[in-house]
């Protein structure tokens, strides 16, 4: 039985069916956020537990209070393993927290941004900026707002020395599902 809604907003309460078996809910102080943009819905809100937390689709993509181990588990490994990047790819990251902490290696140089909603990026800069820490002021930082796929295919700079996709669930018919296809891949490792 696939589920309609995952997200509600009764009154006081943020519920989000996880699962068919699990029901979070939480105590809602506020909805900071709350449109359908051209690709997904997407809300920010403020829950007592997990502070303000970011929905794209009806599904909780990270909080306030636990984003960082989030954003660092994603862009640290990667940053490491290369040594010394100069120029990062990323796809999705609109919070720009995946940014903040690719920008926190002082051998970055460039950072390429690419999110397909340039509705849910402005939003979070404005509702999150404690997540992306002035990130869109930095020099280094450039953002577009295109599908990550196209533009890594359309892309004739030079070779990214990382690239770090930070991307919403694969909800079927989703505007990222393209992204979790083995071809993907394959295609932007040449």
């Amino acid at each position: 039985m696939a589920l309609q809604s995952n997200v509600r907003c009764n009154g006081f309460w943020y519920e989000e069916q996880v699962t068919e078996e699990l029901l979070l809910k939480m105590s809602l102080t506020k909805i900071n956020f709350d449109a359908v943009s051209p690709f997904q819905r997407v809300q920010i809100v403020s829950t007592v537990p997990f502070g303000k937390t970011l929905v794209l689709d009806d599904h909780t993509q990270s909080s306030q209070t636990d984003e960082h181990i989030y954003h660092e588990s994603l862009v640290h490994p990667a940053i490491l393993a290369h040594g010394s990047p100069k120029t990062v790819f990323i796809g999705g990251g609109g919070e720009g927290a995946t940014a903040r902490e690719v920008l926190r290696f002082k051998s970055v140089e460039r950072v390429v941004m690419c999110d397909l909603d340039e509705i849910a990026c402005k939003m979070c800069r404005e509702h999150l900026p404690e997540w992306n820490k002035g990130v869109y002021e930095d020099k280094r930082f450039e953002i577009h707002y295109k599908d990550a796929m196209a533009f890594l295919q359309e892309w004739d700079g030079p070779k990214f020395d990382v690239i770090i996709m930070d991307i919403s669930d694969p909800i079927e018919c989703g505007p990222g599902i393209g992204l979790y296809f083995k071809e993907f891949y394959e295609d932007i490792a040449r």
